[in-house]
């Protein structure tokens, strides 16, 4: 059921134009705040979103669950700043519009930064939830590419090992390169039972027993190969002996801030892991000094790969809770 009254489905030139303006219209910070990241998983997440009071309002909920929860998150603005009353008026508009569809109003994915909008917006009226699970890991560019540092020697070691061992070509992806990406993705979603052992190494993988979010993730990627040339995304493949073993996606969030959105890499490859992220943030452009890779979803190993890389700030994010609701 949707909230709002467009969904992400057959989007005009005009539509990805305005819908453009709203997610690059201010530093939201948040991995899910990009045009790109809501187009490519509207299948998964139901989306939808409407412009009201000069804001760009956005819900979604699982398509899979047979009672869905809808999440509303942070309005959007197109002018680098927000007036605080057309502010309020947007999110009680959405809070109607939620209990006219049958859904209790959830507003979350607020990233810390912007609370104080939503504070002076309804002073006295909300308190801020953190959800661990959500927060992004934001580490610098430049210490991803060498890893330096006594805390980070174990990962600089598996990468030595593999520029030691094999002879490898990084390059930026094309949208030829759909065929080849894809093959990889469907060969690493048949392998089974990764050695605990060597967790943290494969740790990216999907679980494989999830067919459904495999395949959504399949989808994503898919979608996400289609603008990978575009000026706001950032790719790397990288080829041994001339066939693709590992490749990034991801895109611009801030004037200084990249999002890794997909990472994938074949296990059998020692220090591949920490050759592609290093490789991916070699093609970042010079103003780019720092790499979001995402949420750990409160998977434990990871959480435990994501901390162990030392990251150097977190993008987190809370959900609101109206005292009137309470």
């Amino acid at each position: 059921m949707e909230i709002f009254k467009n969904n992400f489905n057959d989007l005009s030139d005009d539509d990805k134009a305005l819908l453009d303006s709203y997610f690059t219209g201010y530093p939201y910070k948040g991995a899910g705040y990009t045009l790109l990241a809501n187009y490519v998983w509207r299948n998964e997440y139901c989306l939808n979103w409407e412009v009201y009071e000069g804001l760009l309002l956005l819900s979604g909920s699982s398509c899979r669950d047979a009672n869905p929860k809808a999440v509303f998150s942070m309005p959007m603005t197109s002018t680098g700043e927000y007036d605080i009353d057309k502010l309020r008026y947007a999110i009680l508009y959405a809070q109607n519009r939620f209990e006219a569809a049958g859904f209790e109003f959830r507003m979350g994915l607020i990233p810390e930064h912007m609370l104080p909008l939503i504070e002076e917006a309804f002073p006295g009226e909300v308190e801020f939830i953190e959800n661990r699970d959500e927060d992004e890991y934001v580490y610098l560019k430049e210490k991803m590419i060498t890893l330096s540092g006594r805390a980070l020697h174990k990962k600089r070691n598996h990468m030595n090992f593999f520029k030691k061992t094999y002879e490898y070509e990084a390059r930026k992806l094309r949208v030829e390169d759909t065929d080849i990406v894809m093959n990889l993705v469907r060969d690493l979603v048949d392998e089974k039972n990764p050695d605990e052992n060597d967790f943290e190494e494969k740790v990216e993988t999907m679980d494989p027993d999830d067919l459904k979010t495999l395949k959504a993730e399949e989808y994503a990627i898919s979608e996400s190969m289609t603008s990978v040339e575009s000026p706001r995304m950032f790719s790397v493949g990288i080829f041994v002996d001339e066939k693709l073993v590992a490749f990034s996606l991801g895109e611009r969030l801030t004037d200084d801030m990249a999002v890794a959105h997909f990472e994938k890499a074949r296990s059998e490859y020692r220090g591949l892991y920490q050759i592609v992220a290093s490789e991916f943030c070699k093609f970042l452009p010079y103003d780019v000094k720092y790499i979001n890779r995402e949420e750990d979803m409160g998977i434990e190993n990871l959480r435990h790969a994501k901390e162990s890389l030392r990251p150097e700030t977190f993008v987190r994010k809370f959900s609101v809770k109206f005292k009137q609701n309470s």
